[in-house]
């Protein structure tokens, strides 16, 4: 038989270990779907989709710029739109991090591609055209399903 103060303790670790268990569930990145990624000048430039496949509706987009000796791609302003949209979106970089996010709308995930245009905040030549590159990423072509 366990006394009453041993239960007592045990009632106490259990709630503090049932808390911990619940912030570190809650504190998950959930499901992203990945695209394929794509490169421009020794960058690649990584999409997921959150909170999983695409679908009608609002999705969350995030693009991961990340440089061949794996340092973060901060130096650039992305937009994004689905293909045939009238308005890009800018996406919100996170610190110095290398990661863009941003919401859109997607009205056929089996159909829309997602439009990505990568312009450099530092400019390497007089020439526009080579300071910016447009990627399209087909929603239904995906490489995979993380959760983390």
């Amino acid at each position: 038989m366990i006394s009453v103060k041993y239960r007592k303790k045990i009632s106490v670790a259990a709630l503090l270990l049932l808390a911990l268990l619940s912030v570190l569930i809650g504190c998950g990145r959930g499901n992203a779907y990945i695209l394929v990624p794509q490169h421009w000048k020794n960058v690649e430039f990584l999409v997921e989709i959150r909170p999983g496949a695409p679908r009608v509706g609002m999705n969350e987009f995030v693009v991961v710029a990340t440089g061949n000796d794996r340092v973060p791609g901060y130096q650039y302003v992305i937009s994004i739109q689905i293909e045939g949209g009238k308005r890009w979106a800018q996406m919100i970089q996170d610190g110095h991090s290398g990661v863009y996010r941003r919401a859109l709308a997607v009205r056929d995930p089996a159909n829309d591609i997602l439009q990505v245009k990568v312009k450099s905040s530092k400019p390497t030549s007089g020439d526009e055209q080579a300071d910016y590159k447009l990627f399209t990423f087909p929603l239904s072509r995906h490489v995979g399903k993380t959760s983390s």
